[in-house]
């Protein structure tokens, strides 16, 4: 895949959908290696970067997580699953317990938002997925006890055009000022 003609942030902002179906065509190493890097650059609490993310590429081991995801549509090229690693985030009584995970769930989120916005821009698509059998995915994926799945992330080339999502008019949900 050529890297030649990257769209400005604005621009992926404003066209990304969804993609829950997918032509069937590899992801190169070198897109891999981007989507890390974006989805790694995503902002954390504290800079604990509490998350940790497994890539699934092999047509068998993708087909093993499609069968414990059952929101995962389509034949993706590659599936990413995104975990809170609770061993990166301290944890004091049990509220406190429960707002730092919550936090670690949103920076899991932001790091996930990263990587559909690069794979947009870089011409490939995806859904993030939360119907999932997590104790099914921590054993297919030999995950730590530690290691919590949140999000799984298929990924690839679009199988058809993208639609434009509709969006609520801004007056609806945007207020200026107190």
């Amino acid at each position: 895949m050529s890297h030649d003609h990257v769209p400005d942030a604005l621009t992926v902002l404003r066209t990304r959908s969804a993609v829950r179906d997918f032509a069937p065509v590899p992801v190169d190493d070198r897109t891999v290696d981007l989507l890390v890097e974006a989805m790694l650059a995503a902002p954390s609490a504290s800079n604990r970067q509490a998350w940790r993310f497994v890539v699934v590429r092999t047509h068998d081991s993708v087909r093993a997580v499609r069968a414990l995801a059952p929101g995962v549509l389509g034949v993706p090229a590659l599936v990413m699953v995104a975990c809170v690693d609770g061993g990166r985030i301290g944890v004091g009584s049990a509220p406190a317990a429960q707002r730092v995970t919550d936090v670690a769930r949103l920076c899991v989120a932001m790091a996930v938002e990263n990587l559909l916005l690069a794979a947009h821009a870089l011409g490939l698509g995806g859904c993030p997925v939360s119907s999932f059998h997590t104790g099914g995915l921590r054993v297919l994926l030999d995950l730590p006890p530690e290691v919590t799945p949140q999000l799984v992330v298929p990924l690839g080339r679009p199988a058809r055009p993208l639609r434009k999502s509709v969006r609520r008019d801004p007056d609806e949900v945007i207020r200026y000022g107190l």
